[in-house]
């Protein structure tokens, strides 16, 4: 599909004029909206960010006036296809995000629909309260999007779905009708139905709707707790107390757009703990299932091998994996809630000896609430992402996925599945939901291949006949979206089928609410983001992308799951917690790059201006690399792709005077320091500077040493001992801030190391991050020649500044061709803290360390936090209660990006989210650290406090 700009004939421009929100219908902004977490793609019309109520409703008049449909979409994270068409695409994810109205006393919350699930309950929580439906997605789901897909998750065995906590919902109709839907009881209803008005009418003919196939629907639902498939026409079927803001929950936007919805709160759990139950086979761990509902969790949550080998492997879960013991073919996540501490230890207690004595299972350790406990439930969210992340044309894909079963059926359901995908050829991934029927089965196709897309199709045939078999539900918590709604007529029968279809003309008779979601339906192999016409360019890069495969398939590891959207918690992604634009996401730049390398966009492809826009606030955090699911390394492609820019265009000045900056410090510091940083601090230079190059006038550039750090090594380096180790002379060390250098020296002294200088060049950084990779790897090479003559040697080469370290043992690698060398930097070139902790972890260094004054407040540079983490400095310390790590992202400077004029105001913006607040709050007599150059000078420009690095704070003590 050629998705270049083909809405030149839709005229925007009396909306554009009208409204206070923005208009988005350039091809790059639309192909960033043609797909969710699907298997799906369709270019929008346009895009809709309305600001607030007024301009929804004058959007869906403008709309309606041009007979054009309306898509209402949240975090866009569905996994059927429910947030993708031929519409216009109301976002309300950017600022119709307000919590309106708590009622602490009664339970509730009034809410916009752009309203993210985990920072709603963030603002909850100091009151014991939270929205207690937990999807996988909810750092970044909408209750919006919650609402209109009737989302469950974790916890619906005690909490149910959605649709159990909508109390009232405010709604626009295409036609301009807003409704306001609570619960009413039969007098009410009647009052409400005989008006002669557009709300009059749909409540009559809705009545007569329920009543007509009243006994059709007891019959044809499933009785099973996971159902959202279809209406959720069975809410009024067995009461007298009707709500139709149940109805909306759940219709996919195919009814109305939600403008507010006022959802029920449920206390927090006083005492938590979770059990994790290994076994050798999968169909073991299902048939588990049964005992251990008796024990009453609150959560039975199962992973296969594929999913717990992935967690393994991946950076961020790597790092919680640590409740896994052996290696199981499945675990079972099995959680308790309880009033006492005694109740959720006592009761999985009496878990594990029942299925002990069963021979069920051969692990299960138990946790109580703490650090361990959230470990397990980081590994779980991560699952769905770290499953669709495989790597490799072959796709774990979501459309049998979805359906709920009745447990006692579940283990031959599983089985029997098992054998269809079997018998077309095909491996499967597992994950999710045993505790309520919904095991989460996804063959392995790619659907770039006939072959596959007919294996999609006879797989979803034979696996929903069996369903149908069981009584389940073909639906049960991802909705029917594109991927499931063609089967509803099927599944519900043609009579119920026609109920759906009258309701959804009676709400919208022009069918203008996200057509073909849940009735009239395309098939499920129409429209697919990869069919077989999907090619890609030929692209030649300087990354090797051993790991990905590909540059190519280093993109398409973006799923669409959208964790790089989340707004709490972790790194990624600076620019989208600031802007919350789709944009500047990084599933929004994959969504660029994947369009641009198979020739779906109008320009240049990759060396495109616009696709350059879209690179252009990422920072190059390395954030995504490891809290992305699927490791989606932006930061090297754009490496690439500003190659590629370049090549074709040429490269601005400023780019010039950034990959050059390492040249530049050894030249001027020395004798010449004190007067080039004299004249830089002028009004004079700085003025100039930013018209010549766009460098901010309002930065301080950093200074140079006036000796150079290697200098007064050569003088003051006396220690020998028999324990000898390499530290690295970065620039930042070297020409900048060698008192950095002096402390690691005499810190590294005290521990018993003799240090080597290896004074052999810059790390190539500078040149790496801003796309000037065959000139990194052309310069690097001497560099890492005489590195390698150290390492032969046996020596660690350590490094202080973080993206110095990244640059050697995580860039270079996959820059070489040689395989040996990569590895040894790979092995051999460590972060200095993680040296010193693995020292101790080994009984080679029996020393801690404490800090020289106070507590010690730690921000965590970017790719320190990505790569390696903090955890070593906490460890190592005499004391690990005195460290403290600011719960902070990215510091908002990255390199150049916060001295470069147009990124100012998002650079402080960043930081101002939570470090500086942080930082201002820290007491005086507290060690402020922070290992990145950038940091520590972003730091003290913004709030004139000086961070110094780790090694400047803390003193050795014995051990």
């Amino acid at each position: 599909m050629q998705v270049s700009n083909q809405n030149s004939s839709l005229n925007v421009s009396w909306l554009e004029s009208q409204i206070t929100g923005e208009v988005l219908t350039d091809s790059y902004s639309l192909g960033m909206y043609a797909t969710d977490a699907s298997i799906y793609q369709i270019l929008p019309l346009a895009v809709v960010l309305p600001r607030g109520e007024d301009d929804v409703i004058k959007s869906v008049n403008w709309a309606r006036e041009n007979k054009l449909s309306i898509l209402p979409r949240g975090g866009g994270t569905s996994l059927a296809g429910q947030t993708v068409g031929r519409s216009i695409i109301l976002d309300f994810s950017k600022y119709m995000n307000q919590t309106l109205e708590i009622n602490q006393t009664e339970g509730w919350v009034r809410v916009q629909p752009g309203k993210v699930r985990d920072v709603l309950n963030d603002e909850l929580a100091p009151m014991g309260l939270h929205f207690p439906v937990d999807p996988a997605t909810s750092s970044r789901a909408n209750i919006g999007g919650m609402v209109g897909n009737n989302s469950s998750g974790t916890k619906s065995i005690v909490y149910g779905k959605t649709v159990d906590h909508v109390i009232a919902a405010k709604v626009l109709l295409a036609d301009g009708t807003i409704l306001h839907l609570k619960n009413t009881n039969p007098e009410t209803y009647g009052q409400i139905a005989s008006r002669p008005s557009r709300e009059g009418e749909i409540f009559s003919a809705f009545k007569q709707i329920i009543d007509r196939n009243q006994q059709l629907i007891k019959e044809k639902y499933p009785k099973v707790m996971r159902r959202v498939g279809g209406y959720n026409l069975d809410e009024f079927v067995y009461t007298d107390q009707w709500n139709l803001a149940k109805l909306i929950t759940g219709s996919e936007g195919t009814l109305a757009t939600t403008l507010e919805v006022t959802l029920n709160l449920e206390p927090l759990p006083r005492f938590k703990s979770v059990c994790i139950v290994h076994f050798d086979a999968v169909l073991d761990a299902v048939g588990a299932v049964t005992p251990i509902l008796r024990y009453k969790p609150s959560a039975v949550e199962i992973l296969d091998k594929i999913v717990v080998d992935l967690s393994r492997e991946n950076l961020t879960t790597s790092r919680h994996c640590h409740f896994i013991s052996g290696n199981p073919e499945a675990i079972l996540i099995v959680e308790f809630y309880g009033e006492s501490l005694a109740d959720v230890m006592d009761r999985p207690t009496a878990m594990i000896k029942d299925l002990q004595h069963q021979g069920l299972g051969y692990a299960y350790p138990l946790f109580p609430q703490g650090p361990e406990y959230e470990d397990v439930w980081v590994v779980r969210k991560k699952g769905l992402g770290l499953m669709l992340g495989i790597k490799g044309k072959k796709k774990p894909l979501p459309f049998i996925e979805d359906a709920g079963i009745p447990t006692e059926h579940l283990k031959t359901y599983i089985d029997r599945t098992l054998q269809i995908c079997k018998k077309h050829g095909t491996e499967v991934a597992m994950y999710a939901h045993v505790s309520v029927g919904v095991i989460h089965v996804r063959p392995i196709l790619d659907l770039r291949q006939q072959t596959d897309i007919e294996r999609l199709k006879a797989i979803a045939e034979d696996t929903f006949n069996l369903v149908m078999e069981y009584g389940g539900s073909w639906s049960g918590e991802h909705g029917d979206g594109l991927v499931r709604s063609a089967f509803n007529e099927r599944f519900f029968g043609s009579e119920l089928y026609r109920a759906f279809i009258e309701v959804k003309r009676l709400f919208d008779p022009d069918n203008l609410m996200n057509p073909g979601k849940i009735v009239e339906a395309q098939s499920i192999e129409e429209n697919l983001r990869y069919g077989t016409e999907y090619r890609d360019q030929n692209i030649n890069t300087t990354f090797r992308y051993k790991a990905e495969q590909s540059f190519q398939e280093s993109v398409h590891m973006c799923t669409g799951v959208g964790e790089c959207r989340k707004l709490i918690g972790g790194t990624m992604c600076p620019s989208f917690k600031a802007t919350r634009d789709e944009e500047h996401s990084t599933r929004g730049r994959a969504n660029a790059l994947r369009m641009a390398m198979s020739g779906q966009l109008n320009g240049n492809g990759l060396a495109s201006e616009r696709l350059q826009e879209t690179l252009s606030l990422c920072l190059s955090c390395k954030a995504c690399k490891s809290e992305c699911p699927s490791n989606v390394d932006m930061a090297k492609m754009k490496s690439d792709v500003m190659q590629i820019y370049f090549d074709q265009h040429g490269a601005r000045l400023r780019d010039k005077m950034i990959k050059n900056a390492p040249a530049v410090a050894r030249n001027l510091s020395g004798f010449l320091a004190r007067t080039i940083n004299t004249l830089q601090s002028t009004s004079l230079f700085r003025n100039g500077l930013e018209k010549i190059a766009g460098i901010d006038q309002r930065r301080s550039l950093p200074t140079y040493a006036s000796e150079p750090f290697y200098r007064w090594f050569e003088k003051h380096n006396s220690f020998r001992g028999e324990k000898k180790v390499v530290l690295f002379a970065d620039t930042y060390l070297n020409y900048h801030e060698p008192e950095v250098g002096k402390s690691a020296l005499k810190l590294l002294n005290d521990c018993g190391y003799e240090v080597l200088l290896a004074n052999v060049g810059c790390c190539q950084r500078p040149k790496i991050s801003h796309g000037f990779l065959r000139e990194a790897l052309g310069d690097g090479k001497p560099v890492l020649e005489r590195l390698a003559s150290l390492m032969d040697q046996g020596l660690d080469i350590i490094v202080c500044e973080p993206s110095c370290a990244s640059a050697l043992n995580d860039d270079f690698p996959d820059l070489l061709e040689d395989e040996t060398l990569a590895q040894k930097l790979k092995k051999q070139v460590m972060m200095i803290d993680i040296f010193l902790f693995r020292e101790m972890e080994k009984g080679k260094l029996q020393v801690r360390f404490k800090s020289k004054s106070g507590a010690l407040r730690v921000h965590g540079h970017c790719h320190q936090k990505a790569i390696y983490g903090t955890q070593a400095m906490k460890k190592s310390l005499l004391d690990p209660g005195t460290f403290s790590e600011i719960p902070s992202g990215c510091c908002g400077m990255a390199g150049s990006f916060g001295y470069e004029k147009e990124h100012y105001e998002l650079s402080e913006k960043i930081g101002n989210e939570i470090l500086f607040p942080a930082v201002s709050a820290t007491p005086p007599g507290d060690s402020l650290a922070a290992c990145g150059f950038s940091c520590r000078h972003q730091i003290h420009h913004f709030t004139g406090r000086k961070a110094r690095h780790w090694v400047e704070c803390v003193d050795v003590v014995p051990g």
